[in-house]
């Protein structure tokens, strides 16, 4: 049970880190793209460089850390059967329902850019 608890605060941890680019992606820089009226890989920005690049970077970075947090969490689940231990619901629905809003979340807001 002690290597599935290390790898369930691992998965936390982890999502934990992929969640500034989740929400710097999906919350605040993809909806605000959408207002300009010109390419955003056209733009320039003294900061990021290509604005287009970062916004894609940004994506798979969180798309990356996201998923193998998933990955860590199921491995959690697996070991924790594995050794006779059982995990209360609650410890199993919150993370799926963080995941879940993730993945939603950055659908939407690719949908939202490829719409434009």
């Amino acid at each position: 049970m002690n290597k599935a608890l290390n790898m369930f605060y691992a998965s936390m941890v982890l999502y934990l880190f992929g969640s500034v680019p989740f929400v710097l992606y999906a919350v605040v820089i993809k909806p605000l793209s959408v207002s300009y009226h010109e390419n955003t890989y056209s733009m320039i920005s003294p900061v990021f460089g290509n604005f287009g690049v970062y916004i894609s970077s940004l994506e798979i970075i969180e798309l990356v850390l996201i998923t193998i947090s998933l990955a860590l969490f199921i491995v959690s689940i697996f070991l924790a059967r594995a050794s006779g231990k059982k995990l209360s619901k609650l410890t199993l629905m919150f993370p799926v329902i963080l995941y879940l809003f993730a993945y939603i979340a950055t659908a939407m807001a690719g949908v939202v850019g490829a719409a434009t």
